[in-house]
């Protein structure tokens, strides 16, 4: 991925004050800010909590940015101040930056924003007195977190499209509202319903309930793998058979709850099905197993029995040998 930088700002919003502590410039990026900003700027376009969403016919800054991106660092101070306005709304919106970049990625020029919200966290500083420097441990309240997923609020417009990829993961979900764009569910929330979808289905219609589970789940490891996406007719038919009315019924569920494509596409598919390759049960007794999602319909290596007495056995068969750890 070749990203060509622009202009980029950052603007303070910090609660603590009264109003957004604006930058009088953009930033000079050096070796070291620049890469730290595309390594954002690269999840972002590949994580998969990030969903397309499009701007609404109504939204001012769609207009604004129809009419072309004539005045950026106006553009990015009328953001901040929209921010600081849903911020002081919502009193659970933490303190945070606001890094808003224009870029250009292999040719196609985009604008992004993505908010680094703050931490506490401790360092140290030095004073002096006559015998020389001491040093002390100071709390520092306004350290950004260290890892990419801790992003709640970001963007990446498309300039050409005008279309956007969208993280509003904060629990109030104002960033789609702020921008006035239509968010449809992510892939990880498609992930999410597809999963309850079918554990439901399976918890009222099946007896050996924990077979049927692990049936699924691999059952969808094997749609990533062979797909990098989740098919989710194949899924339903290889998990369910023939019991056309629960695939029915689960199809009906998914639109229900946003899902209208029948492929939900995996732009990390690797990463998602690593969640699959095992699967782990947890008994009333205190028992737990973590088996390998490929094994789990293997009748040679496992067994699932359903007892007379409405309990439940499960039989683990031709193992070589235990390490204890």
């Amino acid at each position: 991925m070749s990203i060509v930088f622009k202009q980029t700002i950052i603007h303070i919003l910090d609660l603590s004050h009264d109003m957004p502590i604006l930058s009088a410039s953009p930033i000079t990026l050096t070796d070291d800010t620049e890469a730290y900003i595309t390594s954002y700027l690269a999840d972002l376009f590949d994580n998969h909590s990030v969903c397309k969403a499009v701007f609404e016919d109504t939204s001012m800054w769609y207009e604004l940015l129809q009419n072309g991106l004539q005045d950026f660092y106006a553009f990015s101070c009328d953001l901040a101040h929209q921010f600081y306005a849903y911020m002081q709304t919502f009193e659970t919106i933490s303190s945070g930056d606001l890094i808003i970049t224009h870029f250009e990625r292999d040719t196609i020029p985009y604008l992004a924003f993505f908010k680094l919200n703050y931490k506490e966290a401790y360092t140290h500083t030095v004073d002096q007195d006559i015998h020389g420097p001491i040093n002390q441990l100071i709390k520092h309240k306004t350290i950004f977190h260290d890892t990419v997923s801790k992003i709640q609020e970001a963007a990446i417009i498309n300039l050409e499209t005008f279309n956007l990829l969208l993280l509003d993961i904060h629990k109030e979900k104002y960033v789609h509202t702020l921008l006035g764009c239509t968010a449809p569910l992510s892939t990880k929330q498609k992930i999410k319903v597809v999963e309850k979808v079918i554990t439901e289905a399976i918890e009222e219609n099946f007896e050996n309930k924990v077979e049927a589970l692990s049936f699924a789940k691999s059952n969808l490891a094997k749609s990533i793998e062979s797909t990098s996406s989740i098919m989710l007719d194949d899924v339903l038919h290889d998990t369910f058979g023939d019991h056309e009315e629960l695939i029915t019924s689960c199809m009906n569920s998914f639109e229900e709850k946003g899902i209208t494509d029948p492929v939900i596409e995996l732009p990390q598919a690797e990463k998602v099905g690593r969640k699959y390759t095992s699967h782990k049960i947890k008994t009333n007794t205190g028992i737990e197993l973590k088996l390998p999602t490929q094994l789990l319909n293997d009748p040679d290596t496992i067994e699932f029995i359903n007892n007379p007495d409405g309990t439940l056995s499960i039989l683990l068969k031709n193992i070589g040998s235990v390490i204890n750890k």
